[in-house]
């Protein structure tokens, strides 16, 4: 492995000798001889060569850039920047956030699980204790300030953090689990609903096979005029005639779709509140996600309905949580790429909330799985 100095120094070619490679850059289109000749570099006497002229601005081109090159050696320029930053102050040190390291997402946390008057408090609070830690300062008492800031070292937060409740799925979801999950949707912010004369709902259906927790999927069937062979949740339109709740909507619409799935074995652990404007700009209706158990299904003959769906399929749980296996792009719903077919759309935007939402709230153990997608077709 070379050393970042010669690294560095193989960067800049200072050879002013007419090579192979200078023969074939002469054929080279004008753009890319013109992009060649800017590669210039200008070095002071005392960093040239002995005998090396510098008169011409020409001479000294450079023809390598940084990242053209092997890995071992980009490695090394990577991890030797990152020690001088960091010996040098140049970047501030890992700060944790109030809920979460990310800002991003500790601000959209904050903003959506507390209120206004809450925030307000905590800010006053701050404000309290850090004009109290410039009165110790100027007093000199640093004992009593040590005290009183040893709670927000990093190793404190990391521990009280960690006190987070576990939700343990090594063997599929239980009773325990199961209120877990009920208390995080119970405790998502309230929104304010909008009239909306289209309305819809979604189950989110939760389920074991054979002891790994999964979540079960729809593919439409192709012959549908709307949103034909995508992937979808059970559910479908509200019926004012007949449907008491959006629950009720829901559990007729999955039981229509899916045969296999008894009603009284399905338990509704709770409205997965959504921001509905995200929601409308997805799908133009108001659709409200019902997160249930439906139980397990391992030994279960799920017959989907043919004309509403051409096949039924599980993902495990533990690959939704890992972030690699999600795509986001600016002013598109995430999309979910560990499964047999792409999760996107509203249905893509749905699971995300639930995993950000949710599940982000515990610590959850799920098994290590190997990628497997038990079908259940017409």
């Amino acid at each position: 492995q070379r050393t970042i100095e010669s690294f560095s120094s193989s960067v800049v070619d200072t050879n002013t000798s007419t090579t192979s490679s200078d023969s074939d850059s002469n054929t080279r289109s004008g753009i890319e001889t013109t992009r060649k000749s800017a590669k210039r570099v200008w070095r002071s006497t005392s960093t040239s060569s002995p005998g090396e002229k510098t008169s011409s601005v020409y001479q000294n081109i450079w023809r390598r850039a940084v990242d053209d090159t092997d890995l071992s050696s980009m490695r090394i320029v990577v991890n030797r920047i990152g020690i001088q930053e960091q010996q040098g102050g140049r970047m501030r040190q890992r700060k944790l956030g109030v809920l979460r390291e990310d800002p991003q997402e500790d601000m959209r946390l904050l903003i959506e699980n507390y209120t206004v008057p809450a925030l307000a408090s905590a800010l006053r609070d701050r404000e309290d204790v850090l004009q109290h830690c410039a009165s110790l300062l100027s007093e000199n008492n640093i004992d009593e300030l040590r005290e009183i800031l040893r709670p927000y070292e990093s190793q404190y937060v990391d521990q009280r953090r960690q006190k987070e409740t576990n939700i343990d799925l090594m063997h599929g979801f239980d009773k325990s689990s199961i209120d877990l999950l009920r208390k995080g949707l119970i405790r998502m912010p309230r929104r304010v609903s909008q009239a909306h004369q289209r309305r819809a709902g979604v189950v989110l259906p939760l389920c074991n096979v054979d002891g790994v927790p999964c979540i079960l999927f729809e593919k439409r069937s192709t012959d549908l005029r709307a949103h034909p062979d995508e992937v979808c949740l059970p559910g479908g339109m509200v019926s004012t005639a007949s449907d008491r709740s959006i629950v009720a909507t829901c559990l007729r619409e999955m039981s229509e779709e899916i045969e296999g799935i008894d009603e009284k074995d399905v338990s509704v652990l709770g409205v997965l509140r959504c921001n509905w404007g995200e929601v409308h700009h997805l799908v133009g209706v108001a659709v409200t996600p019902v997160v249930c158990f439906i139980g397990d299904i391992t030994t279960i003959d799920l017959r989907p309905n043919p004309d509403e769906v051409a096949e039924c399929f599980t993902v495990p749980l533990d690959l939704f949580l890992d972030a690699e296996r999600w795509v986001h792009r600016k002013d598109f719903a995430p999309m979910f790429t560990g499964g047999p077919y792409p999760i996107w759309g509203l249905t893509g935007y749905i699971i995300n909330r639930f995993v950000k939402d949710v599940l982000a709230r515990y610590r959850v153990q799920t098994p290590i799985t190997e990628p497997f997608y038990p079908k259940f077709k017409p």
